[in-house]
């Protein structure tokens, strides 16, 4: 029985590029989505009450 082994080489691995750091539009952006958030879920739990009790009255 022969056996042949090769050395183990890394040809997969590749330099990748750094993560570009988010502008100060798309930070202030990210935190008035999440700051206007709670109104946003308030309004919809609202508009399904209101819904929910117009079709109760039909």
């Amino acid at each position: 029985m022969n056996a042949t082994t090769n050395e183990a080489t890394l040809n997969a691995i590749t330099s990748t590029n750094e993560a570009v750091e988010a502008t100060a539009g798309t930070r202030l952006a990210q935190n008035s989505l999440l700051s206007e958030l709670p109104g946003i879920v308030f309004g919809l739990i609202t508009l399904g009450y209101v819904i929910s009790s117009l079709v109760a009255l039909a």
